[in-house]
């Protein structure tokens, strides 16, 4: 599952008291339906981590799961000095979900104080994750794909079809809105989405210029729409090799119109052919990146704020993380034996500073630890969440 892979680069100024996705303001903390105490706690001895998102290079939050009276119980820690230090503030009352069942999965924040638990159930606060309310899908949505915040706006990827409904029984298409962070009325974003049944919807943004992308699959076109604005939309064509069977998969948005995007194809045990590309025009053209390392399918990719690094992470049998520093050369940095325990939220908050979390905790092994890379991604060290 992928929603956007990129930190919010411009934060928020002025947040007001206004509702967002059926938001109270804070002074309304103790209304029905609102989970939270208000304040800051230690981290639970235990805490496995399974999204991340930050607002800035010092301040960001993990969604995850620990131990409690009742077995496990959904936490949400954060930090303000770049994980440096740790607390924990609530929790949305919903657990971690497995596929296909209710739950949620990610986490963003927009800004210090408005943020969403997503995937697929929804939840939003609007004061820095001290109480959480269940929000309302725009449309008729029953369940939030993806969800995607930069520069005070944010976007949600929504499906019809209600949680557990598998994607061949889903006839009718998803929709993406968009809404303003401070004024939160959602408006459809005008992109006709594929009517076949279709379960990826990736946003990914940067400051006003925004992507949407649906993979085709099984020699399908790919559908991949570019905004500079948020408000008119066309479409780009996808540089992967179809008669391949390549997939375009993934996008990371960068300054100037600059972005790089990721074709997954011709995959085999284990292994699969991982192309990327650049662009210097919105993706209206492309050049070549290289090829990574072929182990490892489902993969993400991102890219650093100014591009000169970006990075694949892979998983399969095992999980693998490839890096290229502006040339054709993809590198091995990380290759874990674990059985395909994976990864989420590849991103960097710097040109130097990133994180990625390995095993989540909503997964098979769950181990859920989180990475931290100070070297553009040369290396990896984990991350001690605890206070």
């Amino acid at each position: 599952m992928r929603a956007s892979h990129n930190w919010t680069r411009r934060a928020v100024t002025g947040a007001t008291a206004l509702a967002l996705f059926g938001l109270t303001s804070t002074a309304a903390s103790a209304a029905t339906g609102i989970q939270g105490s208000g304040r800051a706690d230690p981290v639970p001895s235990g805490f496995r981590a399974q999204s991340t998102t930050w607002t800035s290079p010092t301040h960001g939050w993990v969604l995850g799961t620990a131990p409690c009276s009742t077995g496990e119980c959904t936490t949400v820690v954060t930090s303000h000095d770049g994980g440096g230090t740790w607390s924990a503030v609530a929790a949305p009352p919903a657990p971690l979900a497995p596929p296909g069942e209710a739950g949620i999965t990610e986490i963003r924040f927009a800004d210090a104080h408005h943020g969403w638990a997503f995937g697929p159930d929804f939840y939003s606060t609007s004061n820095g994750g001290h109480s959480w309310r269940k929000a309302s899908l725009p449309g008729d949505g029953q369940r939030v794909i993806s969800l995607a915040t930069d520069a005070g706006v944010v976007y949600a990827a929504v499906s019809p079809c209600a949680v557990g409904v598998p994607p061949y029984e889903c006839e009718k298409p998803n929709s993406v809105w968009r809404a303003n962070v401070n004024h939160g009325k959602w408006h459809r974003v005008p992109v006709n989405l594929p009517t076949k049944p279709a379960e990826g919807v990736v946003i990914a943004l940067h400051n006003r210029t925004g992507y949407i992308l649906v993979p085709g699959t099984a020699g399908d076109p790919d559908t991949l729409f570019a905004s500079t604005n948020g408000r008119r939309w066309s479409t780009r064509p996808s540089p992967c090799d179809k008669q391949g069977a390549e997939a375009l998969v993934d996008i990371a948005p960068m300054p100037h119109k600059r972005v790089a995007l990721l074709c997954v194809g011709d995959a085999g045990f284990s292994k699969a052919t991982k192309h990327v590309f650049r662009s210097t025009d919105t993706a209206k053209t492309t050049t070549d990146a290289g090829i990574t390392p072929r182990l490892g399918i489902q993969s993400t990719l991102a890219a650093t704020p100014s591009g000169s690094t970006l990075a694949v992470a892979s998983v399969s049998s095992g999980s693998w993380l490839y890096r290229n520093t502006a040339n054709a050369t993809w590198n091995t940095v990380l290759d874990e034996a674990d059985g395909g325990s994976g990864w989420n939220n590849l991103l960097f908050t710097t040109n130097q500073d990133g994180f990625l979390i390995h095993a989540p905790a909503a997964g098979w092994t769950g181990e859920g630890t989180l990475l931290t890379t100070h070297d553009a991604g040369a290396t990896w060290t984990p991350v001690p969440i605890s206070s």
